[in-house]
């Protein structure tokens, strides 16, 4: 079940020296794939693209990328098709590129995971105590400098709930672990302005137009960490849970979940 490909090739290894290793210098896509389709693929090379450009990573065959995707999701029924996507073998050492790099490509397909630890009982979250550190020029990438998530991943298992919601050291709430959050108030939808630090997910995306086709107001500001104890009703999204309701939140139970139904209903029907 589980393939890679490195530059296009089954089978070979990654240079000690590529930047993706030594200093995280890259990004990366985790695209779920369905009766051999990769899902939203798109939008995930969209980004990707806009990463490497927000980066100055010259990497620009897009469309190979996209058909070394297809061909790992071709015949399965259901899998994670995960991308990265470095600067490259460093040319010479220390931080700074030096312009010549020819960037690497890493696609590996991925056994479906198991589902969250009670999906039958009810989805179960906490807060972190690992905070996310802000900083504007990488805020809304899914670049490869991840321990922040490690740390928090780490803490979710301890307390064993299935996802944990991460703050700014500015007390903003930002995300999940390895999601975005969505809160209901008597205007509609809050979720998190993502300007200063957090990654801006695909389902997010897709969760925003859903809504706007709906006719569901979204409203995208800072949200403070002292909000969470009057939400009537959260949900996680990434595109491996789609819309997740939150029954437990910190302890305390939620009871609504209707507007993740209704989006959940919408953006599964795209089916794109």
């Amino acid at each position: 079940m589980s393939a890679a490909l490195i530059n296009g090739q089954a089978g070979g290894g990654i240079d000690s020296a590529d930047r993706g290793l030594q200093y995280g210098d890259g990004l990366f896509e985790t695209i779920t794939c369905s009766d051999g389709e990769p899902r939203w693929l798109a939008l995930h090379l969209e980004r990707l693209q806009h990463g490497c450009e927000r980066l100055r990573i010259a990497f620009r065959d897009m469309e190979l990328l996209r058909a070394e995707i297809r061909g790992l999701a071709a015949d399965q029924r259901r899998c994670i098709v995960k991308v990265m996507v470095t600067r490259g073998t460093a040319t010479r050492r220390g931080y700074a590129p030096a312009g010549d790099e020819r960037p690497t490509r890493i696609v590996s397909r991925h056994e479906w995971p198991d589902p969250p630890l009670r999906a039958a009982s009810g989805f179960q979250v906490g807060i972190s105590s690992v905070t996310l550190g802000t900083n504007p020029l990488l805020a809304g990438l899914k670049h490869l400098n991840r321990l922040e998530q490690v740390l928090a991943q780490m803490q979710r298992d301890a307390r064993a709930v299935d996802e944990v919601l991460m703050l700014s050291t500015a007390g903003q709430v930002i995300g999940g672990s390895m999601s975005n959050v969505f809160l209901a108030d008597d205007n509609g939808l809050v979720t998190p302005e993502l300007g200063a630090c957090g990654v801006a997910g695909v389902m997010r995306r897709l969760v925003l137009e859903a809504a706007a086709t709906l006719g569901q107001p979204v409203n995208v500001r800072p949200v403070a960490g002292s909000e969470l104890a009057a939400a009537r009703e959260v949900f996680v999204t990434n595109v491996r849970w789609g819309v997740q309701s939150v029954r437990l939140l910190d302890g305390r139970a939620l009871a609504g979940d209707a507007h993740a139904r209704r989006l959940h209903t919408v953006i599964d029907a795209s089916r794109a």
